[in-house]
């Protein structure tokens, strides 16, 4: 065997080596035959998804070469290196469509079909690939347009981005939660704050009327306040002609909430004390009283369980208001054929429940009912009660001589069972002076609804519903009564009745609609009455039609002798056609709605009612309607005219009717007063107020850092907050920002948008927080404003020659407590960056790790961390450095 000496040895290795060498260079002619680019910018970047940002461009020529990774990275289109690091491949718009980018073997690879990538049609930098923007069209259905002397890039993609779906997403989880979804938890910064003495708030309502026979002025006056703790509210009604003044007082109650009312999915054992003015809530016999009022139900309706629908119908465009014991639950507006819905958030048992609606002829409707709520559950385990006590109220400002009790009481064996029983006494129910009640409520197969109420001696009544998926309702129910009716009342009070209502939706040339059947039949001692009716609607353009036939079924007789009649009824058309709002149009019909209704008797085979009504929107707050009404069988006619206009500080609404011999005109005014607790002074409005809430958001640069407003510092007017529930913002002339018609006691999350503050350096503590609302009255809430931060720092990486600034690289900045990404810095040529507008809190610095890699470095430290504290100046941070290797090869 030859012996190889170590020279000999040292020169193969190094004809091996270089053998290799030359095999890989010969197999990368892109790599050496890469050209530098003619120039290097930065563009501005923006997009509404994306938002501004600062993008690396390389220029050969007058073509910009743009940064492959940095673009998809702000898009949101997945992609990873290759196997080489220095190449990008991923799958889009569709996993089965996938492209590669490889310079080293200097192909490219488009929905999975591999082409050559010619060396002059990319530029691999340092950080990144810059690719001709060709490719981008080609690869990802984006076309961008670089403006070289604006210095500015655009793009117009042929599909959405992914960004752009995921902030879709994310605003539509929004308003979920703004309708009441789950809430993010948010730092409670304002609990309760109970008052001895609160002035709060004052309703007013004043009607003029004036007819042949003479004028009557007529007012109600309505107080709220807190008391004691509690909130007190009461009214005074009252009307004054040519005889002199009459009134009284009704409605006046005290009413203490305990915390534990405040948390609606807790089983706590007191949650309020009522004294004065009450109604009962017993099943079917509730009576008022003045006495007092124990319950462990919270003020917060749940929402955990079931919710119930409470719908119908009236003018189109009215204004719709769900009021559940007196508060404001919901609000909405009915639809072009006057539809409205609610799914209220309704727990258990008995409600006291009250639609309030605002006709747009200025009439306002109120519709209280004392309902029996089926089909409402406890959640398991939980137990709730009412105890009231009293005497019985037998005018609105006079009391009998009856005492009279009432305690109830619900059991959730299950979330899909619960059981009732309750209790009445005093002399009022009789000889027995008692009244006694039992129900049960459950759920088959979630969405099967069953309820029976049993009061003996009275009657048993058994109801269920259903409602699928595709929107088909069916209710039923049916009532036994215990107790037979005398001769004097035996044609009028049955011995048991029963219900059937059925709807059934569908689309009609693309629209929804829907039909509706029902039927109601009461058995008498004599006989039998009924009724049978439909709706139907339908829409067509702006054209919406709705179609009711109404028709009674009678019967008299007993056993063989029973005769049956059915008595053809009354078919009534409803149309309604909305006016574009078309330039060619003249500007006063613009908008314009008209409405015509007409009723047939099928019996005289005969019009018997003609209507046509006109509204139209003017001065932007006010609303003209005329109507026109004619009798067809007696041939009487009747003209109104109204115009209701909403005032900044009160509402107004005028009525005119006339018609042969007689006429009728209405004068209204209507609004409330609070006491703002800032300045004391009266805060006028439109809208009631008692029984709600209201705030004075108050933001003043904090001069001397103690998060209180003093006296001289400036405050800043700004309508910058943001509410996670509904409410009505004005910004006052002394800058304080106050929010009405909120729901006393609920507790609210609040967040101010920095971007609306007048100075851009200026921000809060804390962003977000929660506080609840006080009960008739208005809550102060101060939220100091200091300078935001700033930082800087450099961003190197260790050469042979020492240390060296590295450029353009990415620098994530994100909140400590929970990894939000707060912004994305960039560096400059000399590896500085700096940040500013930062908010007071704890964050997080790091450098993109896709960059990282591409650049084949690691960081010393992997992140940075840091505090902005709320300084008047603001807070300035410096040499929060980065230093980098490379990684050993």
């Amino acid at each position: 065997m030859d012996t190889i000496t170590p020279v000999e040895f040292f020169w193969k290795r190094v004809f091996f080596a270089l053998t290799w060498v030359g095999f890989f260079l010969g197999f990368i002619p892109n790599l050496q035959a890469q050209q530098e680019p003619d120039g290097e910018a930065l563009l501005t970047f923006s997009h509404p998804s994306i938002g501004q940002y600062y993008v690396n461009a390389v220029f050969f020529g007058d073509v910009a070469y743009l940064p492959l990774g940095e673009f998809l990275s702000l898009a949101e289109i997945p992609y990873e290196q290759t196997e080489n690091k220095l190449g990008l491949q991923g799958a889009y718009p569709s996993p089965k469509e996938i492209w590669k980018i490889d310079p080293v073997a200097g192909f490219i690879w488009i929905n999975g079909v591999s082409e050559p990538l010619p060396a002059d049609n990319y530029y691999l930098g340092e950080l990144d690939l810059f690719l001709h923007p060709d490719y981008f069209k080609r690869i990802f259905g984006i076309e961008f347009t670089v403006n070289p002397y604006a210095l500015s890039m655009s793009l117009k993609s042929e599909r959405p981005l992914p960004i752009e779906e995921k902030k879709k997403r994310e605003a539509l989880r929004s308003r979920l939660m703004a309708r009441g979804g789950p809430q993010e938890e948010v730092p409670m910064a304002l609990p309760r704050d109970r008052a001895i003495l609160g002035l709060g708030m004052i309703d007013y309502a004043l009607n003029l009327d004036q007819s042949p026979s003479g004028s009557l002025a007529s007012f109600q006056v309505r107080g709220g306040g807190e008391f004691l703790g509690g909130d007190i509210q009461g009214s005074y009604t009252g009307s004054a002609d040519k005889e002199g003044l009459e009134g009284q007082f009704s409605g006046l109650r005290w009413r203490y909430v305990l915390p534990g009312g405040l948390k609606p999915n807790k089983n706590v054992l007191l949650s309020s004390i009522t004294l004065g003015q009450i109604n009962t809530t017993s099943t079917a016999n509730g009576v008022s009283l003045n006495g007092f009022s124990l319950s462990n139900n919270p003020v917060i309706p749940r929402q955990e369980l079931d919710v119930f629908v409470v719908d119908g119908y009236t003018e189109r465009d009215s204004e719709v208001e769900l009021l559940i014991g007196g508060q404001l639950v919901d609000f909405m507006r009915a639809d072009d054929v006057g539809y409205y819905r609610f799914n209220a958030p309704v727990t258990y048992g008995t409600v006291r429940l009250t639609l309030r609606i605002y006709t747009p002829q200025g009439e306002v409707i109120i519709q209280d009912r004392q309902l029996q709520i089926p089909f409402s559950f406890l959640p398991k385990g939980f137990v709730a009660y009412n105890i009231q006590g009293g005497r019985l109220q037998t005018a609105p400002d006079s009391l009998g001589s009856d005492l009279i009790g009432h305690a109830d009481l619900a059991i959730g064996l299950s979330n899909s069972m619960t059981v009732r029983a309750g209790l009445d006494y005093g002399d009022y129910f009789g000889l027995s002076k008692r009244n006694t009640s039992f129900g049960l409520s459950t759920r088959l197969f979630q969405q099967y609804l069953f309820n029976i109420d049993y009061l003996p001696e009275q009657f048993y009544r058994a109801n269920a519903s259903v409602f699928y998926a595709n929107n088909i309702n069916i209710s039923v129910q049916a009532t036994e009564y215990l107790t037979l009716p005398n001769e004097e009342n035996a044609s009028s009070q049955p011995i048991r009745d029963a219900n059937l209502n059925l709807f059934i939706p569908f689309k009609l040339f693309g629209r929804f609609s829907g039909i509706r059947f029902g039927g109601e039949k009461q058995w008498l001692l004599d006989g039998y009455k009924g009724n049978l009716q439909s709706d139907f609607n339908v829409q067509i353009g702006k054209l919406a039609a709705r179609f009711n036939y109404r028709a009674q079924l009678l019967g008299s007789g007993v056993g063989d002798d029973l005769s049956s009649e059915f008595a053809p009824g009354v078919l009534t058309g409803s149309f309604t056609y909305s006016l574009p709002r078309s330039p060619s149009l003249p500007v006063f019909v613009k908008g314009m709605f008209i409405r015509s209704q007409i009723r047939y008797n099928t019996a005289s085979s005969e019009l018997t009612n003609l209507n046509l009504q006109l509204s139209q929107t003017l001065f932007k707050l006010g609303r003209l309607t005329m109507a026109y009404d004619r009798d067809l069988v007696n041939g009487a006619g009747q003209f109104q005219v109204g115009f209701l206009y909403d005032f900044r500080f009160f509402r107004s609404s005028s009525q005119f009717s006339t018609r042969k011999g007689d006429y009728s005109a209405r004068q209204s005014f209507s609004g409330s007063i609070g006491i703002d607790p800032i300045s004391g002074a009266l805060l006028p409005s439109n809208r009631d107020q008692v029984s709600r809430s209201g705030v004075s958001v108050r933001m003043f640069i904090d001069q001397n850092e103690n998060g209180k407003f003093d006296k001289g510092e400036e405050i800043v007017p700004a309508k910058a907050v943001r509410l996670d529930k509904s409410g009505n913002m004005l910004l006052g002339s002394d800058g304080v920002l106050r929010i009405t018609q909120l729901q006393s006691y609920w507790t609210y999350a609040l967040e101010i948008d920095t971007q609306a503050l007048p100075d851009p350096t200026l921000a809060p503590k804390e962003k977000k927080f929660g506080f609840v609302a006080e009960p008739n009255r208005f809550k102060v809430i101060d939220i100091p404003l200091y300078r935001t931060g700033i930082i800087e720092g450099f961003v190197l990486i260790n050469q042979a020659s020492g240390e060296q600034g590295v450029g353009g690289l990415r620098l994530l900045l994100t909140k400590k407590s929970t990894g939000e990404l707060i912004e994305t810095i960039r560096t400059f040529a000399d590896g500085s960056y700096y940040a500013f507008g930062l908010l007071p809190g704890e964050y997080r610095l790091t450098i993109d790790p896709k960059q990282l890699e591409f650049l084949n470095a690691n960081a010393e430290k992997d992140f940075l961390e840091f505090e902005i504290k709320p300084l008047v100046d603001g807070d300035y941070l410096e040499n929060l450095n980065f230093k980098l290797r490379k990684r050993d090869l």
